[in-house]
């Protein structure tokens, strides 16, 4: 650390922070020490945080019979999963000769992790239409914020920070430090 303690050793550039919840590019801080030059609350996001996964395809895992039988073309039907915490997932299918050759996201539901195994529960087929679920990292939400209180007057926030969040902060001439 630097001479006084909270301060970082040396910065090579440093930028005017506009508080918001607004989760976006322009918004992201890349990492930096946060300088409060008026002191208060200040609610961030800390550097790294991500938020609950989002499902961006569904896979075949390509054995044998993974296509099911007895299927017909719908939209919005449910899926059964086996993750403890996924839920709310329905998709469109198209089918050839009873099987499923097609799937895509109708509702896209909450929980799924990278690697979960749905099955197209469709009344009337087999039940045996099986895809992997691909997800991704979602972006963290205002609600992952971490509240700061009675930081004081020219001071540094202990913690790496990636979004100075508008709700509960009360801190002022805020600065980014890279």
């Amino acid at each position: 650390m630097g001479q006084y303690a909270g301060q970082p050793d040396f910065a090579t550039r440093a930028v005017s922070i506009t508080k918001s919840d607004d989760i976006t590019p322009d918004k992201f801080l890349n990492g930096a020490a946060i300088f409060v030059g008026s002191g208060g609350n200040l609610n961030v996001i800390m550097a790294g945080t991500v938020g609950k996964s989002e499902i961006t395809e569904l896979v075949s895992p390509g054995y044998s019979g993974s296509n099911g039988s007895g299927y017909t073309a719908a939209a919005g039907i449910a899926t059964d999963t086996n993750s403890a915490a996924g839920a709310g997932l329905t998709v469109d299918i198209t089918v050839k000769d009873g099987a499923v050759a097609t799937i895509a996201i109708n509702a896209a539901g909450s929980g799924y992790l990278n690697g979960d195994l749905i099955s197209v529960a469709q009344p009337g087929s087999d039940g045996n239409a099986l895809f992997r679920v691909a997800a991704a990292p979602g972006h963290p939400a205002v609600s992952d914020g971490v509240l700061f209180s009675n930081l004081a007057n020219a001071s540094f926030v202990p913690i790496i920070v990636d979004y100075v969040l508008d709700t509960s902060t009360s801190a002022g001439k805020l600065v980014a430090v890279y």
